[in-house]
Parts: structure tokens; sequence; C-alpha cells
């Protein structure tokens, strides 16, 4: 009695798999964007809450800088965010944040200036919104709500429904 398998066995087997895999590889890519903007999304409040608290510990008027032109979406990682100690931005910096690690994700933001600033007293940020979203897919983005007053940071989804955790603006 042979051991083993045939040809045909292997052949047969490796089709079947094929397939398997080729039905699956989109799922996957869509379970990957999600958790490049769950992640940016985590990072990004983190770098502004810290931002905040930075102000109000050092009792000093502090300002992230954008990379990016206001209104005009930053794509494949090409952007950061510093927060410096001068409006000017040549000034100390305290945190970097860079977008390198999220080159399938585009950003963009409305304030003049290209700056946000937190007051040094109570760390409320200057009023405005950061938008971020998947590049293939901008009806899917996430913004993060800056204002002052209360001073909060909010993020919810701009889809119309909760996405990524999110619940809608």
């Amino acid at each position: 009695m042979p051991r083993g398998f045939t040809l045909l066995e292997l052949l047969i087997t490796i089709s079947v798999l094929s397939i398997l895999l080729a039905t699956a590889a989109p799922s996957f890519s869509s379970t990957s964007q999600s958790v490049q903007m769950q992640s940016l999304a985590t990072e990004l409040f983190g770098f502004l809450s810290q931002s905040k608290s930075e102000a109000v510990m050092r009792n000093k008027k502090l300002y992230v800088h954008l990379s990016m032109a206001k209104n005009v979406p930053a794509e494949k990682g090409a952007w950061s965010l510093s927060l410096t100690d001068s409006a000017s931005g040549t000034g100390n910096t305290i945190l970097y944040m860079s977008g390198e690690a999220y080159s399938k994700l585009s950003i963009t933001h409305g304030y003049a200036g290209d700056n946000i600033s937190f007051d040094g007293v109570r760390g409320r940020p200057k009023s405005g919104g950061v938008e971020i979203y998947p590049t293939s897919n901008p009806s899917l983005k996430l913004k993060f709500n800056l204002s002052n007053p209360p001073g909060r940071i909010k993020v919810c989804s701009l889809s119309g429904a909760k996405l990524y955790g999110y619940p809608k603006c």
C-alpha cells in the first residue's frame, strides 16, 4: 500500500487554498486600513491632549505647528506635527509626531497660520478642526473638534454613522 499524496491531490489542495486566499485578501486590506485609522486617531488624540497638558504644566502658551497648508490634504505620510513654545515654530520643540507610519491615510486641517495654540492657564486650544481619512476612501472621515470654550478635544465620525469606534458628529 503506497503512502503519500499524488500530484493531482496536491494540485487540487493548492487550487482550493489559492481561491480561499484570493477571496480573503480584500478583507485583510480593509482590516489593515481600520487598524491604521484607529491607531492614528489614538495617537493624534494623545498628541493633542499632551500638548494641552504641557501648556498648563509650563504655564505658557504653546503651539502645535502643522506641516501642511490649510484645507490641503497631506497624503502618503508626508506630514508632521510639532509642539513648540513659539508661534513662528523656531522655538524649542517639545513634542513631535510624524506621519510616516500612516502612508495610506490623509490628513487636513482648517487652521489659519498652520498652527494650533494652547492657552497656558487652562490649556484651551484655538477652535478648529483636523480631519483624517483613508486616502482610498475619503468618505470615511474622522474629525477632531477643538473648541474654546470649554477647551475640549472631541473625535467624531463625519460619515453619518459610528466609525472606528467613534460616534457620529
